[in-house]
């Protein structure tokens, strides 16, 4: 009954407009990484307390794997998830502290202030906003540090590229979930983004996410060489432009 209801739950997405997530790619100073994690420690207990008073969703932080020649890159990637309804709320500021101080239970605002505080170790933060408009269901939603996970940046090129993805991709994406061999995938549209962001002339309209199991061995895809086939996968592979994939590894996150 478990496996039919989870295979029932695959097949029907729930889009997310029901939910926000916010992605902030953050620039670190030079030599500064351990400073950093030691803030993001802080905010994470900070963080945990925002979930537990229903204020956000959750919340996580990420470290980017480094490439050759990608200087001015983030480091670090924080996701920060909201529900409609919470988005909805006019959450006062003092609402916001209050939260915070619970957190920090004791502690002077001077002292917490030091501790929540980015100066001299962020360079800048680049924020994207975003909602879901392709995926799959969920194989656990359990994290665990340590955790993989990858996205590629993508632009859209005609108004049929969610339907190829839906069509094409998502079908081999549940098999692989079927399988053993994958937790998630899904496409999100990004909706807003703050003026780091804007400054750096970016074409990409959507983000795709990839999040795979441990299980080792999975055998190559080869897309069937059919003339259907090969249609279905020019247009999807014409109907947008997909950047290198990004690896991430879980640093920290609520749960």
């Amino acid at each position: 009954m478990k496996k039919l209801l989870f295979i029932a739950l695959l097949f029907s997405f729930v889009y997310s407009s029901a939910q926000s997530t916010t992605m902030i790619a953050v620039v670190i100073e030079d030599g500064k990484e351990q400073e950093y994690l030691k803030y993001e420690k802080n905010w994470n207990k900070a963080a945990q307390q925002m979930v537990d008073d229903d204020l956000i969703v959750q919340w996580s932080v990420w470290k980017r794997t480094p490439r050759v020649g990608d200087d001015n890159w983030a480091q670090y990637y924080v996701f920060r998830r909201s529900s409609k309804e919470q988005d909805s709320r006019e959450i006062s500021a003092q609402t916001w502290d209050n939260s915070i101080k619970k957190a920090f239970k004791g502690k002077s605002k001077r002292t917490i202030d030091k501790l929540l505080s980015n100066k001299g170790i962020v360079k800048e933060s680049r924020n994207r906003t975003y909602k879901w408009v392709a995926g799959t269901g969920w194989l656990g939603l359990e994290w665990e540090i340590g955790d993989k996970g990858y996205f590629h940046y993508m632009t859209q090129k005609n108004d049929d590229f969610i339907a190829y993805e839906n069509a094409v991709w998502k079908p081999i994406a549940q098999k692989q979930i079927l399988d053993g061999y994958r937790k998630f995938w899904g496409i999100a549209e990004i909706t807003d983004s703050n003026d780091a962001t804007k400054a750096l002339k970016s074409s990409s309209t959507h983000i795709a996410f990839n999040f795979m199991t441990k299980k080792e061995n999975i055998s190559e895809f080869k897309f069937p060489e059919d003339f259907l086939s090969q249609k279905a996968l020019n247009g999807m592979q014409n109907s947008r432009k997909m950047m290198p994939a990004e690896e991430l590894t879980l640093v920290y996150s609520t749960f």
